[in-house]
């Protein structure tokens, strides 16, 4: 049994559905967020947002079904990276055990969460040019990371 809890947990997957409200991108993020599945999440997030302009990012937490310390670092660094740009990460809906993962390590006193979408301030225009995606920050900081994250 034990080895089947195992085989379970090695395939994670995650999957982010993307949509504009206003000047925010929503993400829908879909399945786990662990160590195999946080840098796709990271990569595919600031792509969308570089390409299409976005600093304003809600991150929509309903379907997460797992999270470990590296989701948590995922979000903190989307949480800086919107910061940077001069807009904001708002997170939507998080699970229960999600929010207690938020509770526990402290980050829940530094984001935004809501439950819906008509709770987000609608102020402001898009960035025009939002800083580098940080998956790819995070590859050029540590070279050590190889050509298979970027």
């Amino acid at each position: 049994m034990a080895a089947a809890a195992q085989a379970s947990r090695a395939v994670s997957t995650v999957s982010v559905l993307f949509s504009a409200a206003g000047p925010w991108v929503l993400a829908e993020v879909r399945g786990e967020l662990d160590v195999a599945t946080a840098p796709a999440m990271l990569h595919q997030i600031g792509k969308v947002c570089a390409v299409r302009g976005f600093r304003r990012i809600a991150l929509e937490l309903s379907q997460v079904t797992f999270c470990d310390s590296s989701g948590i670092n995922a979000i903190v660094r989307l949480h800086k990276y919107a910061g940077t740009a001069g807009g904001e990460l708002v997170l939507l809906r998080p699970r229960p055990h999600v929010d207690a993962l938020l509770t526990r390590t402290g980050i829940a006193g530094h984001l935004r969460v809501m439950n819906t979408l008509s709770d987000m301030p609608q102020a402001g225009p898009a960035a025009p040019s939002p800083p580098e995606d940080p998956g790819v920050q995070a590859a050029r900081a540590d070279p050590r990371r190889g050509a298979a994250e970027r």
